[in-house]
């Protein structure tokens, strides 16, 4: 591996990791809104926690692939 495969890999990961918690806050929201918007009614924790549970994998692959294909394009740009 050369040195700019490394650092593509290294600066994609940090900035999924960097993007995580926000993304996570942001669509854990917009769920809890519509859901309690469908619903009609207040959600409980236990509603809320497992929306939040379901939110983790989801917000991941989008976090992950929004990163890898940034870098692509970023590095492709400059280097």
């Amino acid at each position: 591996m050369d040195a700019m495969t490394i650092w593509y890999w290294v600066s994609s990961v940090g900035l999924a990791a960097l993007l995580f918690r926000p993304a996570k806050k942001f669509i854990l929201s917009q769920r809890l809104t519509r859901t309690a918007r469908k619903l009609d009614r207040q959600l409980t924790e236990d509603e809320k926690q497992d929306l939040e549970k379901r939110t983790i994998p989801m917000t991941a692959l989008i976090v992950i692939t929004f990163s890898f294909l940034f870098n692509s394009v970023i590095m492709n740009k400059y280097f």
